[in-house]
């Protein structure tokens, strides 16, 4: 019961999940959605329904790497938080995503409901032109700016703040768009630490 094809869909919103951090939740749980079946399908006479997968706890964790007390733990979370189901059937075990849906449905197959060339070339005019009103400073313009502000801004925590705009693609912490970033900088410099001997810094590279 292999679902190699296709993709799934990871929205930004899985940073804020309570098991996100839970290093075998989070790689059992994604395992799951991955291997799950993207439409019904039928196994040695029983019905196994997109989003379900037949498996067992030892090769769940020899796919992962995690041990059979790590997979038993990490099911047992799953299912408190209603993220998955399992029951045993004469095949195996069958675990269902709850809510599969949201992470694939419609995204293995083409339909017929695809955009037409005039409704591609506006979506991607769209696109370019909301790309080209966000600006994205350098570093070194982005420092001088807050240093301007708060001389005394530890600049190697303005550095991680900048560099995780950069890679949420100048998005926040909650996933907005950045449209002003100086507005944006001026709102977050009270949360970034201070410089406490006095002295600035000089941040290598600038």
């Amino acid at each position: 019961m292999k679902n190699q094809n296709g993709w799934i869909k990871l929205h930004r919103q899985i940073l804020e999940w309570e098991w996100y951090d839970d290093i075998n939740c989070f790689r059992l749980f994604t395992h799951l959605i991955l291997k799950a079946n993207h439409k019904e399908k039928r196994y040695k006479g029983i019905v196994i329904k997109a989003g379900q997968i037949v498996t067992s706890r030892d090769l769940l964790a020899e796919e992962t790497g995690l041990s059979s007390q790590q997979i038993r733990t990490a099911i047992t979370k799953l299912k408190s938080t209603n993220e998955i189901t399992s029951v045993t059937s004469s095949q195996g075990t069958i675990i269902e995503v709850v809510n599969y849906e949201k992470y694939q449905i419609a995204t293995n197959e083409i339909t017929e409901e695809q955009p037409t060339s005039n409704q591609r070339a506006t979506t991607n005019k769209n696109d370019k032109k909301e790309k080209k009103e966000i600006y994205i400073p350098e570093f070194s313009e982005f420092l001088t700016y807050a240093i301007e502000k708060e001389p005394l801004i530890n600049q190697v925590d303005l550095k991680l703040k900048y560099e995780s705009w950069v890679v949420n693609e100048w998005r926040d912490g909650n996933g907005n768009k950045i449209s002003n970033w100086k507005s944006k900088l001026l709102n977050t410099l009270p949360y970034i630490k201070k410089v406490t001997n006095g002295s600035t810094q000089i941040w290598e590279g600038c």
